[in-house]
């Protein structure tokens, strides 16, 4: 940790706030997408079936990494997934 107790790293020429305009929507569209293909699969023939599924129980997992990891969501996203 860096001075004020900030992690230390390269740091974004942006503000949060900057950086924020400029994903909002790529990121909205992401996951509008995530859950489309969700309801899309849950709706086929089976979809009741796949909430075991091991990708969908990774995707699952995901969600939570997105809302919980502070700071280290894409490596640990990565980790998740590649035990495929």
């Amino acid at each position: 940790m860096g001075k004020q107790g900030k992690k230390t790293g390269i740091a974004s020429p942006k503000s949060a706030k900057e950086l924020l305009d400029m994903y909002f929507l790529d990121m909205r569209s992401a996951l509008l997408e995530t859950a489309a293909a969700m309801d899309r699969v849950e709706r086929a023939e089976g979809g009741n079936e796949i909430a075991s599924d091991p990708r969908v129980q990774k995707l699952f997992k995901s969600f939570d990494i997105i809302k919980n990891n502070k700071g280290s969501r894409s490596e640990d996203f990565l980790k998740l997934f590649s035990e495929m």
